[in-house]
């Protein structure tokens, strides 16, 4: 065997490091793989060759900059939720004139305890902890909704348990301090943030480098203690919650943002394919035309479609709320975009099968195609989730108000009471916050499908 044969099969050994291996075909493309520096169950990392002969200094520099960068970034991205929280939590007038600190100011805090407020508001607030923590420990073992295996290990249960009962034990001492204006209040929450943080290291495991797990064990501690003492602790939020009756007009927008985004996903998969597949007369200028009720805004045909429901009599129903937004070209033309990405090859091959257009639809082409209808799906629902002057224009009665409409009767005139409404404002945006880290991945997936051949 020759001497650089090794070399040529990609594999790469520097003193003092650990192996590099990498297939022909990576190698090629100047990639190789270090193993034995993952972390959080993440085995090995891919570097281009190019960084193998750069310094270490450079390397650092480097890394560094990555992180500087994404620093900055997140926040850009959180430091307005920083602020609206801080808003939400401090009445108006006292939070000015104290010079608009950094700071909560005037918090008005719930003389409670863990298990206060029946059994009902404890199982839901055991349940949020653990849920929360379930996930961190899931994605730090490398798994996900579909793959829930690394959750069964014994110390990552055991990290979520004793996480729930940190939190639990010591919630209830922040409350009490906070509301005794106690000077051990800052004492109170560094504990809570300690324990927590302890809990999940056990769950995550100590490993090189050993500052990721030691960050990552903190900020869950850090996130987890203040969600959890502010969402359950603040008086505001059950201001607002109990001053806009958002039960039931959240649960009314759930079902019509259900509704919609149903209704949008089929209707758009069927056209779609309609104009991806299919053979008609005039089929560019139909589809020109189409695409050209994007160029309408809803405030074009508010009057003509106002009118148009009352003569239904669809004013204060659901019908009238989804009906008019039943399909939608965006839709339409996104999922087409990916339909047109299927390789014609297979719908040949389903035609000699004797699938039909349905059977090819359902069984192939959306599938195929399941990224992009994914990331419709959720932009779909933020939209009808989101809905605010169409629901206004054909809701009068108030028993029939979505969250969105009902956000603006919590304030009135009253503007020391202002961050009732905002605290109102975050409790209806949860449920968006919650979908779009859900989706995450399905959303970049689909926007960038097709963005790389090759």
């Amino acid at each position: 065997m020759p001497a650089d044969a090794g070399t040529e099969a990609g594999a790469v050994v520097t003193a003092g490091a650990p192996a590099a291996v990498a297939s022909p075909q990576r190698a090629a493309e100047g990639e190789v793989t270090l193993a034995g520096d993952g972390v959080l169950g993440a085995p090995s990392r891919s570097v281009a060759a190019a960084e193998i002969g750069k310094p270490w200094w450079r390397r650092a520099l480097g890394l560094v900059g990555q992180y500087a960068v994404l620093v900055v970034l997140a926040t850009i991205v959180l430091l307005p939720l920083v602020f609206t929280v801080l808003q939400a939590l401090s009445p108006p007038f006292p939070y000015i004139n104290q010079g608009k600190p950094l700071h909560p100011v005037a918090v008005e805090w719930k003389d409670r305890t863990w298990i206060s407020g029946g059994l009902a508001s404890t199982v839901g607030r055991t349940l949020v902890v653990a849920l929360a923590l379930a996930w961190v420990q899931l994605k730090a073992g490398g798994g996900s909704v579909r793959h829930l295996a690394p959750l069964a290990s014994p110390r990552r249960l055991a990290a979520v348990v004793a996480g729930v009962v940190v939190v639990a034990a010591l919630a209830g001492q922040v409350w009490t301090a906070a509301v005794d204006r106690s000077s051990a209040t800052p004492a109170w929450w560094l504990a809570a943030i300690v324990g927590v943080a302890a809990t999940q290291l056990v769950g995550i495991g100590v490993r090189r480098p050993l500052w990721r797990p030691l960050a990552l064990a903190g900020l869950v501690g850090v996130a987890v203690t203040a969600f959890t003492v502010v969402a359950f602790g603040a008086a505001v939020f059950n201001r607002g919650w109990d001053q806009g009756n958002l039960g039931p007009a959240m649960g009314r927008s759930l079902v019509i943002t259900v509704l919609i985004t149903v209704a949008q996903v089929l209707t758009s998969i069927l056209a779609a394919y309609a104009f991806a597949f299919l053979r008609f007369p005039a089929k560019p200028l139909v589809f020109a035309l189409f695409m050209g009720t994007l160029l309408l805004p809803l405030e074009v045909t508010l009057l003509a479609n106002v009118q148009t429901i009352r003569e239904l009599g669809w004013i204060n129903s659901n019908a009238g709320l989804v009906l008019p937004f039943g399909a939608t070209a965006f839709g339409t033309f996104l999922i087409r975009q990916g339909f047109r990405g299927v390789p014609p090859e297979i719908q040949d091959a389903t035609r000699l099968d004797g699938y039909g257009h349905m059977g090819f639809l359902w069984r192939f082409a959306v599938p195929l195609t399941r990224p992009v209808i994914a990331s419709f799906t959720v932009i779909s629902a933020l939209g009808a989730w989101n809905q605010y002057l169409w629901p206004q224009a054909v809701i009068d009665d108030s028993r029939y108000e979505t969250a969105q409409i009902a956000l603006k009767s919590i304030v009135g005139t009253e503007v020391a009471n202002a961050n009732v409404g905002v605290a109102a404002a975050l409790i209806v945006a949860l449920p968006v916050v919650l979908l779009l880290v859900a989706f995450q991945r399905q959303i970049i997936r689909g926007l960038t499908a097709g963005a790389v051949k090759g």
